[in-house]
Formats: structure tokens, C-alpha cells, sequence
């Protein structure tokens, strides 16, 4: 996606008020807690935090939705630390672009997709991405870690944070999975290539349809 790209980390993370040595997780969307599997991911986060507790981690929530409310009386009552939660809808391309360059890894744990788009756009601003196995999801990662991600079991918040808390430990391998996800999403997912996938097929219908119509007209019969 040509158009969207990441931009300096350490000026989006000090606009963010996020320090330069903190590792931070990223998801932005609807805040629909089922479908989108956000009680999944708190409790991944849990997780990851008390396996690593001298660590400076940032779960970065981008959005709002119907159940915002209740999210944040999960994430008082779960005594969670470091969550930065952004409770509003979010349609500046300037500002995801910032979110998601603070972040060092993006993670999409819903239960129900179509085809999610949010990936998409963080892989385009050459973030890594752990997300459970919802529909559209190994599309998107047709190759897992080859495809710049890591597809978990849905429902599954033991392996959402073993993946995440691996590349959270390891920064190289999270730059590498990153520039693999930049590079999946340019060469499947950019205007240009599904434009001209859009024009292909259109032209193809079109071809058959006169291709139909003149056969359709030699089965007429001839009336003299």
C-alpha cells in the first residue's frame, strides 16, 4: 500500500509521550469486545507483563465502539499496566500513521473478520503482525513468518502472548519480520496491484460477456 507508510519512531513515540527503550503493541479498531477478541488480548497482556516485570511494555489501543465502557472497567479491574488506550475514532491517516510507528508490533485477536484491513495497514508501515486465525486472517499471512506475521489459534490467549512476548524479546527478529510485512503488503496489497487485479477481471467479464451475446445470436434461427 504506496500510500501508507511509516513515519520517524522516535518523533512519533516522544508526540506520544512513549519512551524510546519501552516495547509497545499496537491494535486499533472497533472496540467490540467479542468480536474482536479484546478480552483475549487483555489477558494476553497479563501475561506478558508478569513474565516481565523490569520490562517497559506499552499496549497502545486505538479506538472506540458500543463496548468502551466495559473495556475499561476490564482493564481496572485486571490492575493492567501500561495500557495507552486512545478512546476515540481515529480517521486522520496522519495520526494512525503515527500510532502505528511508535508501536514495535501489531496484533489483530479477534474471533470474526471479513477481511481486515488494519493489518494490512501496519504491515504497510513495516510492522510485524501476531493475529489469531479469524477469516481473511491467512489470506492476509499466507506464509505465517515468511509473510512478515505470526497466526495464532483463535480463543487462545496463552499463544497470542508467547508470540507476541517473542518478538517483544527479540527486536532484531521483529525488524526482520517487519520488513517482510512491508514488503507482503506492496507486492499483494497495494492500490496498484489490486487496481490493476480489478481491472483484469472487469475486462475478462467483459470479454465473455460479448463472447455470450455473439454465441447467444448464432442459436437464433433465421427467419427470411
Amino acid at each position: 500500500m504506496t500510500t501508507w507508510h511509516a513515519i520517524d519512531r522516535n518523533e512519533a513515540r516522544a508526540a506520544l509521550g512513549i519512551p524510546i527503550d519501552a516495547r509497545v503493541v499496537v491494535c486499533h479498531g472497533r472496540i467490540d469486545i467479542h468480536q474482536k477478541g479484546l478480552d483475549i488480548l487483555l489477558e494476553a497482556w497479563n501475561r506478558i507483563c508478569c513474565d516481565r516485570p523490569e520490562r517497559d511494555l506499552r499496549l497502545l489501543l486505538v479506538g472506540t465502539g458500543s463496548d468502551a465502557k466495559e473495556l475499561r472497567q476490564r482493564i481496572a479491574t485486571m490492575e493492567l499496566r501500561g495500557v495507552l488506550w486512545v478512546d476515540k475514532y481515529v480517521r486522520d491517516r496522519t495520526a494512525l500513521w503515527q500510532y502505528l510507528s511508535a508501536a514495535d508490533v501489531y496484533t489483530l485477536p479477534s474471533r470474526h473478520e471479513g477481511f481486515p484491513v488494519a493489518p494490512i495497514e501496519a504491515m504497510a508501515c513495516g510492522l510485524p503482525v501476531v493475529a489469531a486465525d479469524a477469516p481473511g486472517v491467512p489470506d492476509i499471512l499466507e506464509r505465517g513468518e515468511a509473510s512478515g506475521g505470526v497466526v495464532v489459534p483463535r480463543e487462545n490467549p496463552t499463544a497470542l502472548a508467547l508470540a507476541l512476548g517473542r518478538i517483544l524479546d527479540d527486536e532484531a527478529w521483529g525488524q526482520e519480520l517487519g520488513k517482510r510485512a512491508r514488503s507482503r503488503a506492496q507486492e499483494y496489497f497495494s492500490l496498484e496491484v489490486v487496481g490493476k487485479q480489478m481491472r483484469d477481471f472487469l475486462f475478462c467479464q467483459k470479454t465473455q460477456s460479448g463472447t455470450s451475446l455473439q454465441l447467444s445470436n448464432l442459436d437464433k434461427p433465421v427467419i427470411g
